[in-house]
């Protein structure tokens, strides 16, 4: 499990279940978007290789693991700011689970190093124990983005 630390939020929002995935770091309830705080997963449209030398639609599959996870539980995100979208930047958990930390250490999400170093344990972690996208070849979602 991963439990919240230090983690200092300018406001929280507590979720009933109406929760809708945009993506496998992105998440809108209550008229809000929240963008998973330190994490970056595939983009919807990415591909990636399995452990066959197959692309995969690795981004869907990152949102498939945050809507299986999620699973119609009440959600609490923790508030930090906003993007440059004016999203929400938010640390989000399902009782005391870390959404963001678990997408990381399953192999779904990278930990997003140029916002924060918050989990980068889970990564090394993922990658060594070879989950999710780690199992195959893939060009990180940062790199994707500005091709």
């Amino acid at each position: 499990m991963f439990f919240a630390s230090k983690i200092i939020a300018k406001e929280e929002i507590i979720s009933y279940t109406n929760i809708t995935v945009i993506d496998g770091d992105t998440v809108k309830f209550n008229n809000k978007k929240i963008r998973l705080h330190g994490i970056d997963t595939p983009e919807i449209k990415q591909l990636c290789k399995n452990t066959k030398n197959e692309n995969y639609k690795c981004g869907v599959k990152a949102k498939l693991a945050l809507i299986n996870l999620i699973n119609n539980n009440k959600i609490k995100c923790l508030i930090h700011g906003k993007d440059k979208y004016k999203r929400l930047i938010g640390t989000c958990f399902i009782k005391n689970l870390n959404i963001n930390a678990w997408l990381v250490k399953n192999g779904w999400a990278l930990a997003y190093r140029k916002y924060s170093k918050d989990y980068i344990n889970q990564e090394i972690w993922a990658k060594k124990n070879l989950m999710g996208l780690w199992q195959g070849e893939f060009l990180e979602p940062w790199k994707w983005r500005r091709k």
